[in-house]
Order: structure tokens, then sequence, then C-alpha cells
């Protein structure tokens, strides 16, 4: 009886609109009826892609069914079902589907998502809608209509909707179909879901003002780029951190407008870059003791948390997170009370003036080391003494004095070393601890790291407890003294001879 009674009312539908039809060839003034049998949520509940804005509809327990299906009119932009399940991912663990909105706040929380969705009181077609246009929703707040490109609705997010298929016209309305669920202001801050970005952030916070204008006294697009679609971390130093660094660079600086070269630009580029960690959005949960981290500068940062959570960089002295976690669209923040500083810029801020070599003669606990750079016999002061850039592994004079211990009466001071077999063995033994093409201070350095060297076998990094250094041995040497920089390269002085397994071998 029912497949009857829809053949009738679709055969008297054809009638009609074929009546107008033939009636407007007579006077083109007449109107042009059409007849839509079914209502907003029968509309939906034939579409198989809102099956989800259905189940929504109910699940809010607020009697929007009942609503949409009145008279109206309505103008109703309905997610996909594909939509509702992108903000349920976004959304985690806690929603997995939408019977999880089961409370009653949760209920009426879904009622406000879905109500801003509607517009009362009018039918508006695609053709009625203007760019810019802003519409107040049942919800009680606006959304913004963008027609550059296609039809896109704004809602509170950064993310606008686009309609996918417009004008689905319904006996009380009209009906857009969207490719997400749009989410008013309301919304959004009872479910704790950031809108403003990382540059926002620091703007709307009075203490990160001078975070603020480092980003554009450095004149390299770093608001722009923090502002864009991330994620990034940042650690962002408060205005007394900025006041220090300020304090301890001198009279030169009594602003940051006085980074006002190019060269002083780019080092506070340079700066900036080290507080940013791009393509991820590590929250504090997510750092682990003594982890380092790339920055987009380039070096690393490690991590201590030990009685709180402390952001190390190549001074002696780390950051504290004050304040950790600032969720943004585009990442998270976590408040510093000091500005980092990377070897790069220290290094700049106070230019070396000796080489390696030079470094290592000026330095008492590094003479047996330069005795046996001579006593080799193979130029290696030359070579250490020429541009590099070198990264050197420095023992120190208790190291050597171990190492002719452990060899036996035989070598009781570098002198011994003294034929063409023994100088060319001692040779490969200083080779070992000469990286070559690369100046790797401590914040390049990673946990496992294994660095080539100039004698053609590895050493391995272990950052567990301190910097060690690991050769052919079982035994790793410590970095007693990190990153002292020189004219060519960088030095780290350490505790123990290391020893490649050609050498061992020999011996």
């Amino acid at each position: 009886m029912k497949t009857t009674s829809k053949f009738f009312k679709t055969l008297f539908l054809f009638l009609a609109v074929a009546f107008v039809a033939s009636c407007s060839d007579d006077d083109e003034n007449d109107p042009i009826i059409v007849i839509d049998e079914l209502n907003i949520v029968e509309t939906a509940q034939g579409t198989s892609d809102l099956s989800l804005l259905v189940d929504a509809l109910i699940q809010a327990d607020a009697d929007l069914v009942a609503t949409l299906s009145a008279a109206g009119p309505f103008t109703v932009f309905a997610p996909t079902n594909a939509a509702f399940a992108a903000l349920l991912e976004d959304l985690g663990d806690d929603y997995n589907s939408l019977a999880d909105f089961d409370t009653a706040d949760e209920k009426e929380l879904l009622a406000k998502v879905l109500t801003y969705h509607v517009i009362a009181g009018t039918e508006a077609f695609s053709g009625d809608l203007t760019d810019g246009m802003m519409i107040t929703t049942v919800q009680g707040e606006d959304v913004t209509i963008n027609l550059n490109g296609g039809v896109f609705i704004g809602d509170a997010t950064d993310t606008e909707a686009e309609v996918i298929t417009a004008d689905v016209a319904t006996s009380n309305g009209v009906v857009h179909i969207i490719d997400k669920v749009l989410l008013p202001q309301e919304v959004l801050d009872a479910l704790g879901i950031p809108t403003q970005n990382i540059v926002e952030k620091a703007i709307a916070t009075p203490d990160l003002s001078l975070l603020v204008e480092a980003l554009l006294q450095a004149d390299a697009d770093l608001d722009v780029v923090l502002s864009g679609t991330g994620p990034f971390t940042v650690f962002a130093p408060t205005n007394d951190a900025f006041a220090a660094l300020l304090d301890d660079l001198g009279a030169e600086y009594n602003s940051l407008a006085d980074f006002d070269t190019a060269d002083e630009k780019e080092l506070l580029v340079k700066v900036l870059t080290y507080h940013v960690v791009a393509g991820t959005e590590a929250l504090s949960t997510d750092l682990m003791q003594d982890m380092r981290i790339e920055t987009f500068q380039g070096e690393n940062v490690s991590v201590d948390l030990n009685g709180g959570v402390f952001i190390g960089d190549a001074t002696d002295i780390a950051a504290e997170v004050v304040i950790p976690d600032v969720l943004a669209s585009n990442g998270v923040v976590h408040v510093i009370d000091k500005v980092l500083l990377p070897q790069e810029v220290i290094n700049a801020l106070n230019p070396p003036s000796l080489n390696i070599v030079e470094t290592a003669q000026a330095t008492p606990n590094l003479s047996l080391l330069v005795e046996a750079l001579l006593q080799a016999d193979a130029d290696l002061d030359v070579v250490l003494s020429g541009d590099g850039p070198f990264t050197v592994f420095a023992p120190t004079n208790d190291a050597f004095a171990a190492l002719l211990d452990d060899l036996g009466a035989e070598f009781n001071s570098l002198a011994d070393f003294d034929t063409v077999a023994e100088k060319e063995l001692l040779a490969k033994v200083l080779t070992y601890h000469v990286v070559s093409g690369t100046a790797a201070y401590s914040t390049n350095l990673t946990n496992g790291m294994m660095i080539t060297t100039v004698q053609g076998e590895d050493v391995t990094v272990n950052l567990s407890g301190g910097v060690f250094i690991g050769d052919a041995t079982d035994t790793d040497a410590q970095v007693v003294i990190a990153n002292v920089a020189t004219t060519n390269g960088a030095v780290h002085v350490i505790n123990k001879v290391l020893l490649p397994q050609e050498v061992l071998d020999a011996l």
C-alpha cells in the first residue's frame, strides 16, 4: 500500500511540474512550483552518508528531531559521516562513538554543536549567500560564508567546512552537506580545544611580550612561520628571561631594538629558532630524562626531569619550565625562565682566539696530548692547526698516564714510542680522537650516535647520566669539560685515551 501511495505521489509531482512548465510557456511570470516530499530529518534519514548526523540528533536528547521535522523554514549545514568520524578522532579516547556523549553535560554539549549547524526562519540556498556574510545560528554564535573557490562555512576554528552538496531542498527548508563538523567558541572552550595559534597565544600573554617583540625584531618572518600549520613545540622565555639576557650582554644591548644590524638580527634568529621544535607537539608528559631534542636552529636541547622540568642549552645553566603544556591550535608552548643559547651563538658572542693546538698548549692538563702530537712525528700538530673544522676528544694528562701504566714497563713515557712502528701506532691512537669536517658540540650529540674518526673507526656517544664516548674497549671515556670552542673546531676534554680495534689488535 505504501509503495502504491508513493507511486501516486511521485506521479502527481511529475504532473504538477509538467503542468506548471506548460503554463509557463503562456506566461513567463508564473512561478515554478516545486513540491518537496521529505522534511529535513527524513531527508537525512534517507541519505546514507548522513546517518551519524541522525544518530547525533537522537543522542543529544533535546527534541532536535522533532524541531527539524517542524514547519520551519530552516537552513541546515549537514556534516557527513566522515566529518563526524574526524571529530571523534580529534576528541581522543574518551569519545569513540556518539554514544559516548552519555552524561547530561555531554548531551547538552552535543546539542550546542548540532544547533550551531541550524539557521531558523530562513531557507538560504547557495544563491542567497554572499562572500563574508555572517549568519547567526540557533546555538547563538555566527558562521561565516567564504565564496573564494567554492562555498565554505567558517566556524570558531581555523579550518573551514566546504559545502560538497548544496541546495538539497526539503519540505521545511534546505540542506547543504559539508565535510566538517562546525564548532562554536562555546564548545571549544568547554572541551579545552585551543583556537589561538602560538603567536596569538604569546600576544595574549603579557609576560611573553618581549618574545613577541623579538620575533618581530629578528625580521625573518618568524611570527608568520609560528602562525602556520605546525605542529610546533616552543620553549617561550618570559620577559624576565629576556631582561636577564640583555643584562648579560652588556651596555650595547639595552633593548631588543639594539639587535639592529643584519648580523645581529641573524644572531637573534638563531637564538629564537633554538627555542622551536618543528613537526611535533611535545607535551611535558612526552619528555624523558636525558632526552635530546633537535631544534629548528639545528642544535639540540636536553631534558632533565630531576626536581622539575629543565631544558639544557650550551651553557651551564638550564632553563626551568615554569608553565608547561600551554596548548595552541598549531602546537604547544612551555614557558621557561631563561633564554636558551646554542653553542653557535655563544661562539659568535665570545669569539675564540686560539686554534685546537694552541688551546691544548695553553691548557696545563693537556700537556701530554701536545707531547703525543709531536712524538707521533706525523705533522698532526700542523693538521690540527689548519682550517678544519675538527672535533677533538682530548685526553687529560691522567688519561695518558693511565694508558702508559696499562702498557707496562716498556712504555714509561710517550718518548718510548720511538720506533717507526710505535710512532705509527701512536698516530692511529691520536687520529681516533679526531673527527674531521665538523665542529660537533654537545648540543649536536645524540644518544647512540656513531661518529667516524680520522683513523677510520667509529666512536659511540652515550648520554646516560652524562656525556660518554665509547671506543673498542669495554670502558667509555667521560667528557669532563665539554664545548671548548676554538677558531677551527670544538674540543671535549675526556678522562681516558680512546683505543680503536686496530690498535688493540696491534698491542
